[in-house]
């Protein structure tokens, strides 16, 4: 996974020296790697040390700081990993759904918005549920 950040963050850099303002990176850059993904309501800067720390964020907090030193918008994709109910009768035998989700951080680092995007068609790992979220 630290390989794709590495190239991308290449990629990143340039675009912003070149003025920039956003970057999106490609379907599945960061995938199949799985993180929890909170709700952008909470106001989380994953780059800042003081942040809330939330599980294993590792890709999170590598793409805010990036936006963050780059003063740049990324939207990246990214897995997400969600409880399910157990009475839940498409949750999974782990108890977890597995999510193909966009997610945007702003030029400060904070994470803006996410969105699951339910299954993409070269991606059987993700489950498709009724219905789709965006937050922000």
């Amino acid at each position: 996974m630290n390989k794709n950040i590495d190239v991308s963050e290449k990629a990143l850099k340039l675009a912003a020296r070149q003025g920039a303002q956003i970057i999106v990176f490609k379907r599945e850059t960061f995938c199949p790697y799985l993180e929890d993904i909170p709700d952008p309501e909470i106001n989380w800067v994953p780059c800042n040390i003081y942040g809330i720390r939330l599980g294993r964020t590792s890709v999170q907090k590598r793409l805010s700081c990036l936006a963050k030193d780059n003063f740049i918008y990324i939207v990246a994709n990214i897995g997400d990993k969600n409880l399910c109910n157990a009475s839940d009768p498409q949750c999974p035998p782990d108890g977890h759904y597995q999510d193909n989700t966009d997610v945007v951080f702003n030029s400060e680092g904070r994470l803006m918005a996410h969105y699951h995007k339910g299954k993409s068609p070269s991606s059987s790992q993700f489950l498709v549920k009724k219905f789709q979220i965006f937050l922000s």
